[in-house]
């Protein structure tokens, strides 16, 4: 999705150190009707290795982004969760 030039600045709504996890996040909020573009390495000129120049961001409109973060938590707890489940089927 492509902000519009009248818009408010959109605002970080998650940080991850790659351009594929950014962009399943992106989809992923995208799903649930709220507008994401990636701001990352891919979509700059410069070197990756730059500390948290090479961080890939997830935006969103400002009105949007404690939806946004909260929807995001969310989905990191079930994931969490899931792999915590998964390990213990294994372990018995």
């Amino acid at each position: 999705m492509k902000r519009e030039e009248d818009e408010p600045e959109w605002v970080e709504a998650a940080s991850v150190g790659d351009d594929e996890t950014a962009t399943l996040m992106a989809g992923f909020l995208e799903a649930q009707d709220i507008p994401a573009v990636v701001e990352g390495p891919a979509s700059t000129p410069f070197p990756e290795d730059l500390g948290a120049f090479g961080m890939s961001r997830v935006m969103v409109p400002p009105d949007r982004v404690d939806e946004a973060r909260r929807l995001l938590a969310e989905r990191q707890g079930t994931s969490a969760k899931a792999s915590l489940e998964d390990d213990e089927t294994v372990e018995e």
